[in-house]
């Protein structure tokens, strides 16, 4: 997911602190809450063999998947981290809203470093 929206060449060493603000502040929040996924159902086969099926039901977001693990106790939070916080996180922007702050973020990002390369 990273490579797709950031592309494959190497960064330079003095956009690097610069790109991992942006990632940690902005883009694993829009890529864990409000991004909306498909997650399979496995089904068996008449054969027996088990097919992935992705339905129209499976599809919600990362947040509603880690919710239902927690619920059935499959997991656990890490210290200072709570299933609410994570909630009212994800309610205070709409899925749209998010995307659209994180391609804006992103945006101003690269064109940092478009302004950054025509001084040099």
């Amino acid at each position: 997911m990273v490579r797709k929206h950031r592309g494959h060449e190497q960064i330079r060493k003095y956009f690097a602190q610069r790109i991992n603000a942006f990632y940690q502040k902005t883009f694993n929040a829009w890529l864990k809450l409000p991004r909306p996924c498909l997650f399979a159902t496995a089904v068996v086969s008449p054969k027996g063999k088990i097919v992935k099926r992705y339905r129209h039901e499976d599809v919600k977001t990362p947040l509603e998947c880690l919710a239902q693990l927690y619920d059935k106790n499959l997991l656990q939070m890490n210290p200072g981290v709570t299933l609410l916080a994570l909630q009212a996180q994800a309610r205070s922007q709409t899925d749209l809203a998010a995307t659209q702050a994180m391609q804006r973020a992103r945006g101003s990002l690269f064109d940092s470093f478009d302004k950054a390369k025509q001084r040099a």
